[in-house]
């Protein structure tokens, strides 16, 4: 969970007036939520990762979440959430962008994630570009993160303000 998936759910709002904020922000972060449950129910599970700001985040030992952050699983996840949208909402645009904030959770993920991100379930290809693999990219992309949850937050903000 991180504060640029939020980013995503601020900065969609202006585009789905029905929807209400908070069901934006649940579904910015519904992969993580379901990864936390498949590794409750023990489905996946979490590798080791050691982290500092020397290195970055290094992987001890792979973890196994092909249902949750899988690319495919991304889609098939992503699909379902517009199309329970549009079955609430009745609105293509919603739903649309529903699809959309779900599936920038992967995005957002591959971009910093080592390759851990699988492409299909298990055993198929990872992939990552790796941003949190050395202590800058850490530290950059924190301070990216949190300069997308304050930029999302502005674009609410000013539309709230002018509605």
């Amino acid at each position: 969970m991180g504060p640029e998936h939020l980013a995503v759910a601020f900065a969609a709002k202006p585009l789905t007036p029905k929807a209400p904020l908070w069901t934006l922000l649940v579904v910015s972060e519904a992969i993580d939520l379901l990864c936390f449950g498949f590794f409750a129910i023990g489905i996946e599970h979490a590798g080791i990762t050691h982290t500092d700001l020397t290195h970055g985040v290094r992987i001890v030992t792979d973890g196994l979440f092909p249902w949750s952050h899988g690319l495919f699983m991304s889609v098939v996840w992503s699909l379902l959430a517009a199309g329970i949208a549009y079955l609430v909402w009745r609105d293509r645009q919603v739903s649309a962008i529903m699809g959309l904030v779900v599936f920038s959770h992967w995005v957002l993920d591959f971009i910093v994630h080592l390759p851990d991100l699988p492409l299909f379930l298990d055993g198929s290809p990872k992939v990552g570009l790796g941003v949190w693999g050395s202590g800058p990219g850490l530290i950059s992309s924190g301070i990216l993160e949190i300069g997308l949850l304050l930029g999302g937050i502005m674009v609410y903000y000013t539309w709230r303000k002018k509605k």
